[in-house]
């Protein structure tokens, strides 16, 4: 259970503060136990059951994002080729139900490099495979955003300037 003031990931919604835990005045909702949340990045309120069956951890510490960033040129991806736009997104889906930083961060680093073997082909990648790309990214960078205390917007060139120095 989490408590008022965490921060946590909720499913693949992103990151998001509890505000409240405990019974709401919705009707129907009686006697039984919400969060109340806010996303961080964004507006309004969610009542989740205590009980709910969708993800949600706390997030990371700033240590252990900077560990992950660190292990980046070590994560792998997997070798996927695949065009049929329903094998794609079950491929890509599947990542996502992992609800895995690491897997996420897999899964960027391969449509990435899909995107520059399609810009050499004078393609484009797919539109499942571009939503995906945004989802995971988001999903990454506002959970290193908050950890890290940066702007999300400056969490791709952290990233790039932390690899960069761990190398030289």
């Amino acid at each position: 259970m989490f408590d008022a003031g965490e921060l946590v990931v909720y499913g693949n919604s992103g990151v998001y503060r509890v505000l409240e835990v405990g019974s709401i005045g919705i009707k129907g909702c009686e006697g039984k136990q919400y969060y109340t949340m806010e996303p961080v990045f964004g507006s309004g309120t969610s009542y989740v059951p205590v009980d709910t069956g969708v993800f949600m951890r706390k997030v990371m510490t700033a240590d252990e994002a900077n560990a992950l960033i660190d292990s980046i040129p070590e994560i792998g991806e997997e070798d996927f080729s695949e065009r049929n736009p329903r094998l794609v997104r079950e491929h890509y889906s599947a990542s996502m139900k992992s609800h895995d930083t690491a897997e996420l961060i897999s899964m960027i680093k391969e449509i990435w490099h899909r995107g520059e073997r399609a810009k050499s082909l004078n393609r484009k990648l797919s539109r499942a495979e571009q939503q995906f790309l945004e989802q995971a990214e988001n999903l990454v960078y506002g959970e290193f955003s908050v950890v890290l205390g940066i702007p999300r917007e400056e969490v791709l060139g952290y990233i790039r300037t932390r690899i960069e120095a761990r190398a030289n």
